[in-house]
């Protein structure tokens, strides 16, 4: 799967900044008229670790986190292993600003509780027009589905587009292009393709 990454160094107030501006890209496409329609699940991806009670325990404290309180959501949630040895925080949310709001409130419990150093990414799927990716497309020609993945350790996205289920399986020319597009919409991107590592196995 290839994710080397450092530590998860972020403050609470950068972290939601970034979340908080994949809601704002969404506003700006449609205010140019593209169609871009999130879907309504995203994950939470770290390593776990026995060392860390919190993470090994997450499970019994995401009740606690998504529902107590006056920001509460109604997010459902799930913890889920993929087949490369991270664990997700999985969360289901039919209101896009919610589930932002859920993948936030997650990642920041997680990181308040001695887990940083294990966040990996946070990662939201998307259908974007294929006119929003390349101008030069037909208006109503189709869509392109592409995950967005935050990497916790650079600050920034970038898309991914997996074409099967086999490592190095993806469309890196249309993730070039929508990473433009993206970028043009005021969503802060990796700025080296080199760090877009590959994610197969997403379990959503």
């Amino acid at each position: 799967m290839g994710w080397f990454f450092g530590s998860g160094k972020k403050s609470a107030d950068t972290m939601w900044d970034s979340m908080s501006s994949v809601s704002r890209m969404v506003d700006r496409f449609r205010h140019d008229g593209e169609a871009v329609s999130p879907r309504r699940q995203a994950g939470v991806v770290y390593r776990d670790d026995d060392g860390i009670p919190f993470l090994t325990s997450l499970s019994e404290h995401l009740d606690g986190i998504l529902y107590d309180g006056p920001s509460a959501t109604k997010t459902g949630w799930e913890i889920k292993d993929d087949d490369h040895g991270m664990r997700w925080a999985v969360l289901n949310d039919g209101n896009f600003d919610d589930l932002l709001s859920s993948v936030f409130t997650v990642s920041n419990a997680i990181k308040m509780n001695g887990g940083g150093q294990n966040l990996l990414a946070a990662v939201f799927e998307f259908d974007f027009a294929n006119h929003a990716v390349d101008r030069r497309a037909l208006a109503g020609s189709g869509f392109v589905h592409a995950y967005l993945i935050y990497r916790f350790d650079r600050n920034a996205f970038y898309p991914f587009i997996p074409t099967g289920e086999n490592a190095g399986e993806r469309d890196r020319e249309t993730e070039r292009a929508l990473g433009t597009a993206i970028r043009s919409e005021g969503l802060k991107t990796e700025g080296a393709m080199t760090e877009w590592l590959g994610l197969w196995g997403i379990p959503f």
